[in-house]
């Protein structure tokens, strides 16, 4: 895996120049795989921009993602309210997010599909960055009590 790291001069008070390395971690600039898969539906290229687009803003909760699978289906032949499904599996490390709707247009139900997505996404970031406020503040109890 390569690193990508940005290097810049930066002028000293004294008018020496010295390189500052920034390191970035790689994460960042890989890319995800989005596979869209569709049964008896045509999504249009418009269609499909616009689904990797909104995956895409989801990114900013898991940024570590490895790949998104979402799968849209046509269920019933004859009109209905679950007419279409739409199912997305999202692979992060550790466990992996899964959701699933049906509604009467296809492009509502994959919607509602990334919204339960980044809703999972959003409390699973929210319920890391508690646990590291709480194991922060339970060391700094501990070396107080040290003390």
């Amino acid at each position: 895996m390569l690193m990508k790291t940005n290097i810049e001069s930066v002028a000293l008070p004294r008018g020496l120049a010295r390189k500052r390395e920034i390191k970035v971690a790689p994460w960042k600039y890989e890319t995800i795989d989005i596979l869209i898969r569709t049964q008896a539906v045509e999504l249009t290229e418009k269609q499909q921009a616009a689904i990797i687009r909104k995956i895409s803003r989801a990114r900013r909760y898991a940024p570590r993602a490895l790949r998104v699978r979402v799968q849209l289906q046509k269920v019933h032949p004859y009109r209905s309210a679950h007419q279409f499904r739409a199912q997305m599996h999202y692979e992060i490390p550790g466990n992996d997010l899964f959701a699933e709707h049906s509604a009467a247009e296809p492009v509502a139900a994959i919607n509602r599909v990334i919204e339960k997505i980044r809703g999972q996404l959003r409390r699973r970031k929210t319920a890391q960055l508690a646990r590291r406020v709480r194991e922060l503040r339970a060391q700094a109890h501990s070396l107080t009590r040290q003390i």
